[in-house]
């Protein structure tokens, strides 16, 4: 008795097109109609991201998923120091041993470049600076290591901003607004969130601390 099949739905012997209850000793009263192999189509329904199983051989196949698939990283350049207390916030990072000046260091770069322009006549200053504006500096910026840089694009400004923006409209305006404040403005850097003066916020720039030039402006004389 103990190979006797289990109990269960088999293939009627008496009639091959139902399906009778064995009871794991002999047959019951108990018939079916054999079960469809080919289910109606609804009764397929495929839900994403859930497994779903074939009535054939009742393999589990994986439904297809409607999610896109994650976004691959894109190669970026090195941005590592970001600008302190929040100035230039809102914008990408500045390249490595670049950082954000403070209003104390562009105030001293201010003097010095009042007194190279005093030493000088005003000529030799004018010369010099005409050299150094591509790069984004005037002498006492070049002396202090600093650099003006885009807003938009986070890399030193050309001649053409340095001279009409910084230079022609800045100065103009600062003149009128230097006067009219009584020299006060001349310390917006110290209140302004993101330690711009004027000549900055007309020209679009901030200006920036490039010990190491990291935009690669300086000749290797190596």
């Amino acid at each position: 008795m103990s190979d006797l099949p289990p109990q269960g739905w088999y293939a009627d012997p008496s009639n091959g097109e139902d399906e009778r209850f064995w009871d794991g000793t002999s047959w019951s009263e108990q018939t079916r109609p054999k079960p469809s192999l080919q289910p109606p189509p609804q009764a397929q329904a495929v839900v994403p991201g859930v497994a779903t199983f074939s009535p054939q051989d009742q393999t589990p196949t994986q439904a297809p998923t409607q999610f896109p698939a994650a976004p691959v990283a894109q190669n970026r350049p090195a941005m590592t120091n970001q600008a302190p207390d929040g100035v230039l916030a809102g914008t990408v990072g500045l390249p490595a041993n670049v950082t954000a000046t403070t209003p104390g260091v562009r105030l001293i770069s201010y003097v010095v470049d009042y007194f190279l322009a005093l030493i000088t006549l005003g000529i030799g200053w004018a010369i010099w600076a005409a050299m150094l504006a591509p790069k984004g500096q005037t002498p006492g910026k070049k002396l202090m290591n600093h650099r003006v840089i885009s807003v938009d694009t986070i890399r030193p400004v050309g001649f053409a901003n340095m001279f009409w923006m910084r230079g022609l409209v800045g100065g103009i305006v600062a003149t009128f607004a230097t006067l009219f404040t009584l020299g006060i403005i001349l310390f917006m850097p110290f209140w302004d969130k993101r330690n711009q003066n004027l000549w900055d916020k007309i020209s679009g720039t901030y200006v920036v601390s490039d010990p190491t030039d990291a935009w690669g402006l300086e000749p290797d004389l190596r």
